[in-house]
C-alpha cells in the first residue's frame, strides 16, 4: 500500500473514533446554563439553555480556552445546543441512588479509611462505581464511598433527630419543596431543628399556601412540651424571608392530648417564645400550618424551632408527669 494512502487511512480511522467518542451521551452533574460564546467575559446565553443536574446531553465538539475545556452539547430529546464547562459532565447515563439512613462518607471503599463527611438520609446522589460492599457516590459538593446497605428506595428513607432531654425522634413532613436533583435536602424538615437561622423547611404542596401541611416528630418515649420557640419564615436573608410565605398561625398537638394555636408576628427575624396554654403530650408531636403571612411565592417556610419540655409519665399510673427541663 502507498505510504500516503496508509497514513490517510489511519487519520480517517482516528477521526472516526474521535467523532464517535464526542457523540456519546453524558449526564449533567450540576445545574448550568448553556452559552453561545464559551470563555468570553460577556457570555450570551442559549435560549431555553438552562439544564438541570441529571439531564442527558450528547457531546458534539470540544475546545480549550484559557486552560478551561468547554464542550458543545445537544440536550437529549430536543434541538437545543450550546457550550458548557466539561467539569459539569459525567460519562454515560449515570444512575441515581437514594441514601436511606444517615451514614458516613469514606475516602476509599474501606471503613478504616478517612471519613470525609456524612450523608443525610434522603440525599439523592449519582452512583459512580461499586467496590465490594461499598458504592462511590457524588452529590453537590461531595464525592466518596458509602456502604451499600445505606442505599435504597425513597420509600425506605428514615429521617431522625436527637434533642437534648427529649431524646431521639423520627421526623416526617406532609410535603417539602425540592430544589431539584441533588438538592433534595435544601428545604428538609430537619432544618427546623438544627439550631441555624441559615436553613429552613418549606412545604411543597402545589398551588396553595400550605395551610394544613404538617411536620411530625415520633419520639421513642412520650414527652410533654411546655414551651416552644419559633423562627418564622426562611430567615436566611431579608430577601429570602420576603420571597416566601411565613406562618401566621401554628397549631401544636400531641397524640396523648393538648392542643395549642400560637400566633406568630411577621417581620421578626429571631426566635419568638411561647408558653403553651395546654401542655402537649405524647409520643407523636405535630406542628401544623394554620394560617400564613403572604410572600412573593406561595411556599410557606419555617426557619427554626426549639422545644422545652421533659419526659411524660401516665397520670393513671399514679406517678404524675416527669420532670421538665
Amino acid at each position: 500500500m502507498n505510504k500516503k494512502i496508509y497514513i490517510s487511512a489511519i487519520m480517517l480511522i482516528f477521526a472516526f473514533l474521535a467523532a464517535g467518542n464526542c457523540s456519546k451521551v453524558k449526564t449533567v452533574a450540576a445545574d448550568t446554563q448553556l452559552v453561545e460564546n464559551p470563555g468570553e467575559k460577556k457570555p450570551v446565553n442559549v435560549v431555553n439553555g438552562k439544564i438541570k443536574r441529571g439531564e442527558y446531553v450528547k457531546q458534539l465538539e470540544e475546545k480549550e480556552i484559557g486552560g478551561t475545556k468547554f464542550v458543545l452539547v445537544q440536550v437529549e430529546g430536543v434541538s437545543t445546543k450550546g457550550w458548557m464547562d466539561v467539569k459539569n459532565l459525567k460519562e454515560g447515563k449515570v444512575q441515581s441512588v437514594t441514601v436511606t439512613t444517615d451514614t458516613d462518607l469514606f475516602s476509599r471503599p474501606n471503613e478504616k479509611s478517612d471519613k470525609t463527611g456524612t450523608v443525610k438520609a434522603g440525599q439523592v446522589a449519582f452512583k459512580l462505581e461499586e467496590s465490594g460492599n461499598f458504592v462511590m457516590i457524588q452529590f453537590p459538593g461531595k464525592e466518596g464511598f458509602v456502604m451499600k446497605s445505606a442505599l435504597g428506595s425513597a420509600d425506605a428513607v428514615v429521617k431522625s433527630i436527637t434533642m437534648p432531654v427529649l431524646g431521639k425522634a423520627i421526623l416526617s413532613a406532609s410535603s417539602q419543596f425540592s430544589g431539584g436533583e441533588g438538592k433534595e435536602l435544601e428545604f428538609d424538615a430537619r432544618n427546623i431543628f438544627d439550631g441555624s437561622l441559615q436553613t429552613g423547611w418549606c412545604e411543597g404542596k402545589n398551588n396553595d399556601d400550605g395551610v394544613g401541611e404538617t411536620v411530625s416528630l415520633s419520639f421513642e418515649n412520650a414527652i410533654t412540651l411546655k414551651k416552644i420557640l419559633v423562627v418564622n419564615g426562611y430567615a436566611k436573608s431579608e430577601s429570602n424571608y420576603a420571597g416566601n410565605n411565613r406562618v401566621a398561625s401554628l397549631k401544636v398537638t400531641g397524640n396523648f392530648g393538648g392542643e395549642n394555636i400560637i400566633e406568630l408576628k411577621d417581620n421578626v427575624y429571631d426566635y419568638q417564645e411561647f408558653e403553651l396554654n395546654q401542655p402537649v403530650s405524647g409520643k407523636v408531636i405535630n406542628f401544623i400550618i394554620n394560617g400564613v403571612h403572604k410572600g412573593k411565592a406561595s411556599d410557606t417556610c419555617i426557619g427554626d424551632i426549639k422545644l422545652e419540655g421533659g419526659t411524660y409519665i401516665d397520670r393513671e399510673m399514679g406517678d404524675g408527669e416527669g420532670d421538665r427541663h
